[in-house]
């Protein structure tokens, strides 16, 4: 590390904590915030523009798959732009793509606005991620956890107020004000907020978050820089089978999320209670990621395991909903597992290939996770409509978890600070 001026340590862990509060920030509101909305709003678009399941879910399908096409070619760009600078110019980005679809009466924009959004806010998601994973060792987990509580908060009033304001005002103007609320609210408040790296501060993550005495992980400075070792890293085998464990677990996570609310529908139970039940998911979802969090931390890979089977014990419970309280048990489920899928990613990147070159290795992992949750949310939506309903593409989902849990108990974290292997 190259010798700079250091600040007390008591202002540079400040600035390590303000990340957090940017993070969640971002999360709740640029991030999950959009997702929920657009999710919610899915029946009354489908009501007012006459398009299809398939058509009107299509939009987080484009903005997933651009996401994931975005996620893994982008990693170099936070290297050589600087990592703050790509953050607050993809947060304004996505703020103008959700004001976009104020003007979207045709299926066309509607996409193009899908498009834009998921190629900037996938680098706004690697963007937060890799800030995390820069300023903390052994909380790294806890740290996420707490950041991304962001789209709990959000969740007590984004869905329910989304209901209204679209009954009230139409989707294409409550997506208007959002998308302005983000361009110059929340992209103001990141830009004084976030900070990119203790090291411009003349510390280490290590300093600012020490990790614990007596474990035999690998170092996380040492080795050679950053794009060689990415490019040894490609080389490797596990490296491909975490991608392809990653990319399953957004097809069952994120995909299903897309299909909660008009699964709920579906059961009769009104749109205020699936309004509701997906709000849900997301305020309990909080819990799973505080929790995961701390377990990931703990327990790394393994704790990882337990979340992805859980996502698939979530989708099992959702065969018996009739009632409100089974729909309570599976959206508590549901929520609590999809904490975990949230936290994941810094976590695997970090723990298992360490830090040097996290920004390319948390680009490629979120790339598979989106590109995951693109094919999940199409075939869901397409067997729903070959079938007419979920039960097919659901028992697939829970399948799918199961196998990849089984995998991801094959994981050595070599860089996690608790890592006892050789």
């Amino acid at each position: 590390m190259a010798k700079v001026e250091r600040l007390p340590l008591a202002t540079v862990k400040r600035y390590a904590y303000l990340n957090v509060i940017a993070s969640f920030l971002v999360w709740g509101f640029a991030l999950a915030g959009v997702s929920m909305m657009v999710t919610v709003s899915y029946r009354p678009i489908m009501q007012d523009m006459h398009w299809s399941n398939e058509q009107t879910t299509a939009f987080m399908a484009i903005k997933s798959l651009v996401s994931a096409l975005t996620g893994l070619l982008i990693g170099h760009a936070f290297v050589k732009f600087g990592l703050k600078r790509v953050y607050v110019i993809a947060l304004a980005a996505i703020g103008l793509s959700t004001s976009m679809l104020y003007f979207a009466h045709t299926l066309s924009l509607y996409y193009l606005a899908a498009a834009i959004s998921g190629f900037f806010s996938i680098i706004c998601n690697i963007a937060y991620q890799v800030t995390l994973a820069r300023w903390f060792t052994a909380r790294l987990g806890q740290m996420t956890g707490y950041a991304v509580l962001g789209a709990a908060f959000a969740a007590l009033v984004v869905p329910v107020s989304t209901a209204y304001f679209v009954k009230q005002y139409g989707w294409h103007a409550t997506f208007g004000l959002a998308g302005l609320f983000v361009l110059v609210v929340l992209t103001t408040l990141v830009a004084l907020l976030a900070h990119e790296s203790p090291e411009r501060y003349g510390y280490t993550a290590d300093e600012i978050d020490p990790p614990k005495a007596g474990s035999s992980a690998k170092s996380l400075s040492a080795g050679p820089p950053p794009g060689d070792e990415f490019k040894a890293l490609l080389k490797s085998p596990r490296f491909y089978i975490l991608c392809g464990c990653v990319f399953a677990s957004g097809a069952f996570s994120n995909g299903i999320n897309e299909h909660t609310t008009l699964f709920l529908a579906e059961r009769h139970l009104g749109a205020y209670a699936a309004a509701g039940g997906f709000t849900l998911v997301m305020v309990l979802s909080a819990l799973g990621k505080v929790f995961f969090g701390w377990l990931f931390d703990k327990i790394s890979t393994k704790g990882i395991a337990l979340g992805w089977a859980l996502c698939g014990i979530a989708v099992a419970l959702a065969f018996p909903v009739a009632t409100l309280p089974t729909m309570v048990i599976f959206v508590a489920f549901r929520g609590i597992a999809q904490g975990g899928a949230v936290v994941q990613t810094p976590i695997l990147a970090r723990h298992m290939f360490g830090l040097r070159a996290v920004a390319q290795t948390i680009s490629v992992l979120m790339g598979c996770f989106h590109l995951g949750a693109a094919t999940g949310i199409f075939l869901i939506a397409r067997f729903h409509d070959l079938t007419g309903g979920y039960d097919l593409p659901f028992v697939g989902i829970i399948i799918l978890s199961f196998l990849a849990a089984a995998v991801a108990l094959t994981f050595r974290p070599r860089y996690w600070g608790g890592y006892k292997g050789a």
